[in-house]
């Protein structure tokens, strides 16, 4: 097998080759490796490496599965639908025995797991060989993933460019041809954000789908995947899915492999929309990203499903009233661990200047105004539960934007010295009073303020490829489905992947 065999199949389809005895795991792997090692220096989308431990377990994934005398076309799946497939590790929150863990951040310096999360263990189950953890921006808070201990990740489509976060070295490295799918988190877009950045295929999950790594940002983190393919993602969930023992929202297990078996229903009602949720503060949808919408409407009508323009179903309130209250205080939880971790209070430095800022903004957050926000997550899924009864998808922008400059989120060097000096005298409340928080929150949302909704409410939401820029950088189109309306929205992206395929479209 040659590297572009390698990368001309998706995940299940090596699993298939693995399986009828056309390659060994090793072969796979060893692709992967050299991959790695040929680009990620370029793209900084691998930031811990396991090969070895990966070789020997695609040794003994293929003494499992070729016992003596068995002939060719006669090997066993090992637990799933892609055995002996290489794979890579978000490196946040996900643990895995004897590996290093970041979090993206100095706070976790020397930190190594000693145990394996719920769906680490079924990854492994399925025989998935992990051969390494990606990049991601500090605690994954940032839409984008330029973390200061191990430097931004960039996109294969342009080096200059973010490939999006917080699971962006997830995506730069399935985008680039290392595996065809990795591990990706999302608490406010960072599934579907990398997607869109690198022309990939991203499904948030319903909550309660996949075992939490942890309770975070209120229940709206949630686990999945990013691929290549909506089938790759379909059989990853079938392998990971289903609650661990103690899990808050258990769900019942479902067969998403086989929601791809059948199209969707014919004429689903589709309400779209490409207007700005900041407009009023003089934000914009690019152009490149309203003609990808529209676009993707037109696709839909052609396929037989009806679709209307509609106001969205939110306001500019939702992300600094009722959004960053919740992500600030887990903020503080999460640097709270960090100390933990490491049995000592955390030294200045080890959190990045921002980090530091929410941390303090969540110590300083009142109870009732953190109930508060979560009351307004309710009543924000009883909304669009209510939309719901009337579309059957909602379809907006990924992104307001085509990928951001690398840097381009950085803070003038005047605000960060202020920042600096108010959180290190105490005086976060004073940046509050002035307006310097409201300022920094809206230079992120006015990017990517569609897609934090769906973890407010908690619905799946995916992120589709398939609009690109004047400049030739991936567009997404998102969807957002009914709470528990995975296999839907599964089965209407399949159906739009069989229209307009992606798959073979690359970067060099």
């Amino acid at each position: 097998m040659t590297f572009e065999e390698y990368r001309a199949q998706d995940g299940c389809g090596l699993a298939k080759l693995v399986a009828s005895g056309d390659v060994k795991p090793i072969e796979l792997l060893e692709h992967a490796i050299a991959r790695c090692e040929e680009v990620n220096p370029r793209l900084g989308a691998v930031v811990s490496k396991r090969y070895e431990q990966a070789r020997t377990e695609a040794h003994e994934l293929a003494s499992h599965n070729d016992p003596p005398g068995r002939q060719k076309g006669e090997l066993q799946r090992h637990n799933g639908m892609l055995s002996g497939v290489p794979f890579l590790l978000k490196d946040l929150a996900l643990h895995l025995s004897n590996t290093p863990l970041s979090c993206g951040s100095r706070s976790y310096s020397g930190f190594v797991s000693t145990h394996d999360s719920p769906a680490v263990r079924r990854i492994q189950e399925a025989g998935l060989l992990i051969l390494g953890k990606t990049n991601v921006p500090e605690f994954g808070l940032t839409p984008y993933t330029e973390p200061k201990l191990h430097g931004p990740a960039r996109n294969p489509w342009n080096t200059d460019h973010t490939p999006g976060g917080s699971s962006g070295g997830s995506a730069a490295a399935v985008a680039s041809g290392m595996v065809p799918l990795a591990t990706a988190s999302d608490g406010g877009g960072s599934i579907r954000i990398p997607a869109s950045c690198c022309g990939l295929f991203g499904l948030k999950p319903s909550r309660g789908r996949v075992p939490l790594a942890t309770e975070g940002w209120g229940g709206g983190v949630v686990e999945g995947c990013l691929s290549r393919s909506v089938r790759d993602t379909a059989a990853y969930l079938d392998l990971v899915a289903g609650p661990a023992a103690g899990d808050f929202f258990p769900t019942a297990k479902e067969s998403f492999s086989a929601a791809l078996q059948q199209a969707p229903p014919r004429g689903l009602r589709i309400g779209f929309s490409t207007a700005h949720p900041l407009a009023e503060f003089g934000a914009n949808v690019h152009a490149d990203c309203r003609a990808a919408v529209h676009g993707a409407m037109e696709l839909a009508t052609e396929l037989g499903h009806s679709v209307e323009e509609i106001p969205l179903p939110w306001t500019s309130t939702l992300y600094e009233h009722d959004f960053l209250p919740v992500v600030v205080a887990s903020t503080a939880v999460e640097a709270a661990e960090a100390e933990r971790v490491q049995g000592r209070r955390l030294r200045a430095g080890e959190l990045e200047t921002n980090t530091r800022l929410m941390v303090e903004m969540g110590k300083a957050l009142r109870a009732d105004v953190y109930a508060a926000a979560l009351q307004r997550w309710n009543a924000t899924a009883r909304a669009f539960g209510e939309l719901h009864q009337s579309y059957d998808l909602i379809c907006v922008p990924s992104l307001a934007e085509p990928p951001a400059a690398i840097g381009r989120f950085d803070s003038p060097a005047l605000e960060d010295i202020v920042v600096r000096a108010a959180t290190g005298l105490g005086l976060t409340g004073v940046l509050m009073r002035f307006g310097l928080v409201k300022t920094m929150a809206q230079r992120v949302f006015r990017y990517m303020p569609f897609t934090p909704p769906a973890n407010i409410t908690g619905a799946p939401a995916a992120s589709l490829p398939l609009g690109v820029s004047a400049s030739g950088l991936p567009v997404g189109v998102q969807f957002m489905a009914a709470m528990g309306a995975d296999q839907l929205l599964l089965s209407f992206a399949a159906q739009v992947e069989q229209a307009q395929p992606w798959f073979a479209t690359v970067p060099s």
